[in-house]
């Protein structure tokens, strides 16, 4: 997990952004690859892709909750 409490308040406003940005973009892929219904594919890859984008929403939301937490506590 990334060390939040050594960045300047707009460096963790910047970093926030990105994570928000990025969790966007991966709710919105899981979504298309999810409502995909032309595609052949196994349906044991696609429950590991789906696998593999709720652990990236995961971590994404992990990271967001301590960003904010390092924004309010003071420590920037």
């Amino acid at each position: 997990m990334e060390d939040f409490t050594t960045l300047t308040n707009e460096e963790l406003k910047n970093r926030l952004a990105y994570l928000k940005e990025e969790l966007q973009d991966v709710e919105n892929e899981r979504s298309f690859i999810f409502k995909q219904s032309g595609m052949h594919v196994s349906s044991s890859k696609i429950s590991m892709q789906m696998e593999e984008f709720d652990t990236e929403i995961k971590r994404l939301k992990s990271q967001i909750d301590a960003c904010c937490e390092a924004m309010t506590s003071g420590q920037a």
